[in-house]
């Protein structure tokens, strides 16, 4: 899986809090989608964004933080189910992973591997991961993330 060095745009996300190990996140995206769907928002040009706000490698997996969410336009604001986060954009090592869910830490090795000898600093900013197809309507093995590393 080959890294990519890419100028990503900022975005802006809907999203519902989760805390716990990341592979638990998927509730938290089923609450997002049970918000999203009737207000007609979780369909295509927008796509599933989790966002890691804590160190995984210095945080216990039970308290960590991250975010669900979902890209928006401007038109849509936070409530009392959701909050709205701007990413920035700029500058960001990609790694395409292709595969379940389950196994999406191999990826992350991968590109926390490449980091050292790439010649890149990373940002102190969250990675983040952007979900290319719908897992309710693709097979595992065929799910295509971006894993996103902030650059300096």
């Amino acid at each position: 899986m080959p890294v990519q060095i890419v100028d990503r745009p900022a975005l802006r996300i809907v999203a519902v809090r989760h805390k716990g190990p990341p592979q638990d996140i998927g509730a938290a995206f089923d609450r997002l989608m049970a918000w999203a769907g009737p207000k007609g928002i979780a369909v295509p040009p927008a796509v599933g964004v989790a966002v890691y706000l804590s160190d995984m490698m210095t945080v216990p997996p039970q308290d960590q933080v991250a975010l669900a969410g979902l890209t928006v336009g401007p038109e849509v604001q936070a409530d009392n189910t959701v909050e709205i986060h701007d990413i920035p954009g700029g500058k960001h090592a990609v790694l395409l992973y292709q595969g379940p869910y389950a196994q999406i830490g191999k990826g992350y090795q991968e590109l926390f591997a490449w980091l050292p000898t790439s010649g890149e600093e990373p940002a102190h900013q969250s990675c983040f991961e952007i979900n290319l197809n719908d897992p309710r309507q693709t097979a595992p093995e065929a799910l295509l993330t971006e894993l996103c590393l902030p650059l300096r």
